[in-house]
């Protein structure tokens, strides 16, 4: 699989993202910079609580999406 290939569907940052218009936007709505947006998307997961709710909030995705989950990683 090429880089950057992977299924956005399985990504609720990107999905989040995509869904404010970018990430400017969703930074602007989060407080945070762009850098910091597309290090939650490589993450797959935000760092902050306050961050992820403003995410959720905005975008309509449970919050609980954001959150990563470190048992499945491999």
């Amino acid at each position: 699989m090429k880089r950057g290939t992977r299924r956005k569907a399985d990504n609720a940052v990107a999905r989040a993202v995509s869904i404010l218009g970018g990430p400017t936007k969703a930074a602007g709505i989060c407080g945070v910079s762009n850098a910091a947006i597309h290090k939650w998307i490589n993450r797959r997961s935000v760092s902050f609580l306050k961050h992820a709710l403003r995410l959720s909030r905005a975008s309509g995705i449970p919050i609980e999406e954001f959150v990563g989950d470190e048992d499945s990683e491999s």
